[in-house]
């Protein structure tokens, strides 16, 4: 984005440059000044917002703890009734005996119990006891244990709450306390989930979210969102409202429940309280507006007079894009500002120019052009391939076999090499030429390394520069193979294939191997002749930077090069490389 304001600046003419930067310069004051008093309105409305949320949710959780409270005391009264736990201890020797339990202790209490607070749905009290079952009234210890509320209460010394925000269930559980006690009773309470809870959706109209959690276990919650976005996945709930990320989006305030060990958490979206800073953002934005239609008006004049003489040198510029270098500019009267200082060293500048595309530019071209001619005199290709031809004639006729090959292998090796000084080559005679040189160095080593290739076709008729491919496998060669210290034989691997519509070459060996210190620089490492710094660069500025080489490689057991092009039937600025690397020589890096 810098990037790309900053272009467009560059490309507007400087009158829009001197009007943008006055206006600018005017602006900033009542910019600033209008964005301080913005956020200094939006921090006193969330501050004021927060407020409010707090002595929300505080009364939330007054109110809340009080029902819970009272609950409690519920199924306490009833847990330490003396008849109770009278009821729940004795040994029953008929159905009689029960009978009068229930008619005259068990059912009468729990029956004014739901009229009491309509909260409650059953009363449930499991015993140990020989005390039959009596509908939702009396259960067995066994079925007790089949209750999620169970695991816990098992463990507790007073009533426990069992939240369940998925089954949308609430039980408060409470062992009999009773002098009488010989074994273990409960007593539980069924609670309406949601008239437990039912004065937390109401603490807002509107655009607010409310949670109870105990622990990381939500126990209840409530959202009532504008925009979808701002509802809070159920399995991120607890772990967004204990951590930093709902800071960006809401307001968010927690009150703990220490009696229970429960927080409740009331959040409301940002929005709120920004849509509330609108008129006062319009009215910054409005003054704004006005402030710098007033002061374009008055840097237009001002700007005419100062670029007047500015269009006048980009006339003298354009004239010279548009005609060349030399041509004679028109005579003008240079001020004595820095405008005119530029403008009178514009024209010495070209002056100067002119006289060194004449005297040194020229001179340089032809030093080039002799020094190219002088190279190409120093090789006579017609000779050295006759030269060659007869070798290979005087090497069959005397049945020696080896020489004849290496006068071909040679002969085949030069003849793309040389390219008729072409830098451009296709992939098939550049792996020609490899491949001869290869087996060249074969025969000098006397077959002391294994030579394996693997050519795929389909890259045959594309192009690439000469002599990329060569110089790797002699750098495996002369700096991996011949200095292998470990046992076994030599080994060089080659091969070239299309992948992922790139053509890829691997020059792999089982050589000596490359430091790490010296692989990470090999690529930056000048040396005195063609290295592979400079295939490098020659393969980058063909292609670009995403290709060249890449190296792997382990001290005592080998190097991998792999050079990377691209599937091009044709090389762009072949004149270019013509010119810079028409000239150079073929040494490995030290």
């Amino acid at each position: 984005m810098r990037k790309a304001i900053l272009r467009w600046y560059r490309n507007i003419n400087f009158r829009q440059k001197v009007s943008l930067v006055c206006i600018c310069a005017g602006l900033f004051p009542v910019l600033a000044l209008g964005i301080f008093c913005y956020g200094q309105i939006q921090t006193l409305l969330i501050n004021r917002e927060k407020q409010a949320e707090s002595e929300t949710v505080e009364q939330a959780a007054l109110v809340l703890q009080s029902r819970l409270d009272t609950y409690r005391n519920m199924i306490s009264n009833i847990a330490w009734n003396d008849n109770i736990g009278q009821a729940v201890s004795r040994t029953y020797s008929n159905n009689f005996e029960m009978y009068l339990t229930y008619r005259d202790i068990v059912d009468p209490l729990f029956a004014t119990v739901p009229l009491l607070n309509g909260d409650v749905l059953s009363e449930t009290l499991y015993t140990s006891s020989n005390l039959n079952p009596h509908g939702d009234t009396v259960q067995t210890i066994n079925e007790a244990k089949k209750m999620p509320w169970y695991s816990t209460a098992v463990h507790a010394t007073k009533p426990t709450f069992y939240i369940s925000r998925e089954n949308q269930a609430a039980y408060l559980s409470c062992p009999i306390f009773s002098a009488y006690q010989k074994r273990k009773n409960y007593l539980s309470i069924k609670l309406d989930y949601n008239k437990v809870y039912s004065q937390l959706d109401t603490l807002f109209t509107h655009n607010f979210g409310v949670f109870l959690l105990d622990g990381n276990t939500v126990l209840y919650a409530y959202q009532d969102f504008g925009r979808k976005e701002l509802m809070i996945p159920d399995g991120q709930i607890a772990a967004r409202l204990k951590g930093d990320s709902l800071r960006q989006n809401y307001i968010g305030i927690r009150q703990e429940l220490p009696s229970e060990g429960w927080s409740l958490y009331l959040i409301r979206p940002l929005n709120t309280v920004r849509n509330n800073t609108w008129p006062i953002l319009l009215t910054v934005l409005l003054v704004v507006i006005g402030c710098t239609v007033m002061l374009h008006l008055l840097t237009h004049f001002l700007s005419f007079v100062i670029v007047r003489p500015l269009e006048s040198l980009t006339r003298n510029m354009q004239s010279i894009e548009r005609n060349g270098l030399f041509i004679d500019l028109p005579p003008s009267e240079f001020g004595q500002d820095e405008i005119g200082v530029l403008s009178r060293q514009f024209h010495t500048m070209v002056e100067k120019l002119q006289q060194l595309v004449n005297e040194v530019y020229k001179a340089r071209t032809e030093k080039q052009e002799y020094e190219i001619k002088a190279l190409q005199a120093q090789i006579n290709p017609h000779f050295f391939y006759n030269s060659l031809s007869l070798i290979n004639s005087k090497a069959i006729l005397a049945g020696q076999d080896e020489i004849s090959e290496m006068a071909q292998l040679l002969s085949a090796f030069y003849r793309t090499t040389l390219n008729r000084g072409n830098p451009e080559i296709s992939v098939e005679d550049e792996w020609e030429n490899t491949v001869s040189y290869i087996k060249i160095q074969e025969m000098m080593h006397s077959h002391s390394f294994q030579f394996e290739e693997k050519f795929d076709p389909s890259v045959s008729g594309y192009k690439m520069p000469n002599l990329i491919l060569q110089p790797l496998v002699e750098n495996s060669i002369v700096h991996g193979i011949d200095h292998r210290v470990v046992p076994g034989r030599g080994q060089l691997k080659i091969s070239a294939e299309l992948e992922d519509g790139k053509i890829r070459f691997v020059v792999e060996d089982n050589g000596c191997g490359i430091s790490p210190a010296k692989l990470q620089n090999i690529l930056t490492t000048e040396s005195s002749g063609y290295g592979l710094q400079n295939i490098q660069r020659r393969i980058q500025l063909y292609f670009g930077k995403e290709f060249g080489l890449s190296f792997t490689s382990t001290v005592n057991e080998g190097t991998t090069v792999i050079l990377r092009i691209p599937t091009r039937t044709a090389l762009p600025n072949v004149d270019f490389f013509r010119q810079e690397f028409g000239n150079y020589q073929r040494i490995t890096d030290p």
